[in-house]
């Protein structure tokens, strides 16, 4: 591993940030405490105890940052249009996170949540150290161009016995099938641009799939997959990394929007994950899945309310398809994949109709592409 880059790691708490703790004690045993910068993006209601554990992390000497109320205005006050479109009381505070560690010019940056936690047996950033290098892995290809990286562990459904397939949160309901874990035996090789890491645990699915199976998973692969260039699968910020290069196209997408008696809601990664992944692949960059594996200790969720919330992201998702499965035109950077894919989203989202689509529905997503021309603009001046 390159102990010359930075790894710059974004995480947003509204509880005491005792998980740094467990990252600590992980960095220091590896030796890896000088490659990393943390980017604590607090909240509203985050308790003062997370800014303080922050903080006496950085007497030590470390490049941990707490970014509070006062932080995170003063740093987006040159950016008035964005700032208005970044919500308190939303995890979409990441985006704040994922700016400072681009204008800090982080080789890496990596998106976890606070109930990740570095796993034992799988060094984290060891893991994601492949992100922005050549590499050669066997391919996963999946079934009618969708794999499923949950393929990649052994999952226990309690309701349901052992062995049962689940699917990442975000997966189209169109495209499961059993096939869609198919690996190519053939090694193939590229620049890997995003790296998926994986969870034990409570693996990151949706809430219908929760409700019905219970499940719960460890890690079953023993080695790191590139996923085949016209493949998709979801990638949300538990547990991924990118190169800075490929942050223009990471607008974490504003969740909340009412529709049809519902929020849209739980989905801003999962949006976010595949817009990314799209503009990878104009830029002939590569997806890697597997290592580090995170343990996930789920913080507590009402299910139920958690159902409510995503289900419009499904059937959204799921109407999406047409959009998500055409190629963009090949492009030199992020920025110029991302603007036209911000113009195919708005084209398609005019021409949407049927259930749950309104007028506001179709001017919500008018106005994700506009903020995602705007993201690119404010990258352009960061950098």
């Amino acid at each position: 591993m390159n102990q010359d880059r930075v790894y710059g790691i974004v995480v947003t708490s509204i509880y005491d940030g005792a998980f740094l703790d467990e990252y600590y004690s992980h960095f220091k045993d590896r030796g890896h405490l000088d490659c990393v910068r943390f980017y604590v993006v607090g909240d509203l209601s985050t308790p003062p105890a997370c800014r303080e554990r922050v903080e006496r992390y950085r007497a030590m000497g470390l490049p941990w940052i707490y970014l509070g109320k006062e932080e995170q205005e003063d740093f987006l006050a040159p950016f008035p249009e964005l700032s208005a479109e970044i919500p308190w009381k939303s995890d979409n505070r990441r985006n704040v996170g994922f700016l400072m560690a681009y204008r800090d010019r982080c080789d890496v940056i990596i998106a976890i949540d606070d109930d990740n936690y570095p796993h034992k047996n799988w060094p984290f950033l060891k893991g994601h150290s492949t992100v922005g290098k050549e590499v050669s892995r066997l391919t996963a290809v999946g079934y009618n161009s969708w794999f499923n990286l949950c393929s990649m562990m052994e999952v226990q459904c309690p309701s349901l016995g052992s062995g049962e397939t689940v699917y990442a949160r975000g997966f189209p309901y169109q495209r499961r099938h059993t096939a869609c874990s198919q690996v190519d035996a053939e090694i193939s090789e590229g620049f890997v641009a995003i790296n998926a890491g994986l969870w034990s645990g409570d693996p990151d699915v949706d809430a219908a799939t929760r409700l019905v199976t219970r499940c719960a998973a460890k890690e079953n692969f023993t080695t790191d997959y590139l996923l085949a260039s016209s493949t998709l699968m979801p990638i949300n910020t538990q547990n991924t990394g990118l190169i800075r290069d490929a942050i223009p196209a990471y607008y974490y997408v504003k969740m909340g929007h009412p529709v049809g008696g519902m929020k849209l809601d739980r989905f801003g990664d999962i949006f976010s994950g595949f817009f990314v992944q799209k503009c990878a692949q104009a830029v002939g960059h590569r997806i890697k899945v597997g290592s580090p594996v995170v343990e996930h200790r789920r913080s507590p969720h009402n299910l139920y309310k958690d159902l409510w919330n995503e289900l419009a992201g499904m059937v959204v998702i799921d109407d999406m398809l047409p959009l998500l499965e055409t190629p963009l035109s090949p492009a030199k950077t992020y920025s110029e994949a991302t603007v036209e894919f911000a113009e195919r989203l708005e084209a398609w989202s005019v021409k949407q109709q049927g259930f749950l689509w309104d007028d506001s529905l179709r001017d919500y997503f008018k106005k994700v592409a506009q903020n995602m021309r705007l993201w690119v603009e404010v990258c352009r001046q960061l950098n």
